[in-house]
């Protein structure tokens, strides 16, 4: 996809970003395509807040070979509620779920538009307050025996749908309310869960993670812009947090030294990122995952390393710090390619991401 002004950035759908996307069958985890354009200086901190509002341009793109044209309204408004990308910096907050239901009952839950299959409750688990210790063993790596999945904790799933005919045009789980098809599991009940992930952390220093659906609270695919968030937390030296998401989940997060996410001139998060599709309802249940660092590396802006592999260590997908070393990962170059992320079939999803990786 070539952009013929950069200042859609602001406007367009926000395809330029690295969202995870499945479509069909033969595309079972294509990447979005990224804008093909030059960003402006980027900063560190928050999005900047006197950014010069535009608007009445003609911009016009190239999309999947189709030349498209609409008018750039973009005057640092207040976000759209349409499914268009947002037509401001600023996004609602979304409070975060914090404490798990307490009922040892829930009302039946449909797994996906097309299979009706009530998914039963494990047990009750109150969201954890601290990170786990790495060197604890335990089996979060299992599976239920009778291959019913908890989903003790999550919100109501929501309906897909399709607002178009591109790859991103599929709005899957986003939880209701939005953000609570993410939430934070002890190790201990972590095999209870369909799709877990765990985040370690083996560097001398706290690490701050980020997590989002791709399409945001108010229908946008915004779900990675600043301040949008299903889920934060910090992940210290030496431990690591678990993270259970629920079926039909897109989305991402972005995970950073220290305290907080960079953003770019437009409020993107803008350090490397992970991605997740979890049993697409409309591709068999496949699930798939990626590391990306486009965004980053448009916004100049430093390239951290991160690996996330199934918990065997296979199935990885890697950059290393200054993209030094990719496998299976999204920098700048690929935009637009679909086949570089790993592909699982239908079923459970066990991973392990590695923040600040070196090869």
């Amino acid at each position: 996809m070539h952009f013929s002004n950069s200042v859609l950035l602001m406007t367009a759908l926000t395809a330029g970003s690295a969202v995870a996307r499945l479509h069909g069958h033969d595309r079972r985890h294509a990447h979005h395509r990224e804008l093909d354009a030059q960003l402006q200086p980027a900063v560190t901190a928050a999005p900047v807040a006197n950014v010069e509002k535009r608007g009445g341009e003609v911009v016009a793109a190239t999309i999947d070979g189709q030349l498209v044209s609409w008018i750039n309204n973009w005057f640092g408004e207040q976000g759209s509620t349409s499914s268009e990308a947002p037509s401001s910096t600023e996004a609602p907050v979304v409070p975060e779920p914090t404490v798990a239901p307490t009922s040892t009952t829930a009302a039946p839950v449909v797994k996906s538009t097309s299979e009706a299959e009530v998914i039963s409750v494990v047990k009750p688990t109150a969201a954890p307050t601290s990170g786990s210790s790495s060197s604890v063993s335990s089996n979060w790596a299992n599976y239920p025996t009778n291959g019913q999945y908890s989903r003790d904790g999550f919100g109501a799933s929501t309906g897909s749908k399709r607002i178009g005919s591109l790859d991103w045009d599929y709005v899957g789980n986003v939880g209701s309310p939005w953000g609570s098809n993410l939430i934070r599991v002890e190790e201990d009940a972590a095999s209870e869960y369909k799709h877990v992930i765990r985040f370690e952390n083996d560097n001398a220093k706290a690490w701050t993670v980020v997590m989002w659906n791709s399409y945001g609270p108010t229908g946008g695919l915004n779900g990675f812009w600043s301040p949008n968030k299903a889920l934060s937390f910090t992940v210290e030296p030496g431990h690591s947090i678990f993270v259970a998401i629920d079926d039909n989940s897109q989305g991402g997060w972005g995970a950073a030294e220290g305290e907080g996410l960079p953003t770019n001139f437009v409020g993107e998060y803008a350090s490397t990122w992970g991605e997740f599709d979890m049993s697409n309802a409309q591709n068999d249940g496949f699930s798939g995952w990626d590391v990306s660092c486009i965004i980053a590396e448009l916004a100049n802006l430093e390239i951290a390393g991160m690996q996330i592999c199934n918990h065997e260590g296979e199935k990885c997908s890697s950059i290393s710090k200054g993209a030094a070393s990719v496998v299976a990962g999204y920098t700048a170059a690929d935009q637009g390619k679909p086949d570089l992320a790993i592909a699982q079939s239908a079923g459970p999803v066990r991973l392990v991401v590695n923040l600040g990786w070196s090869s």
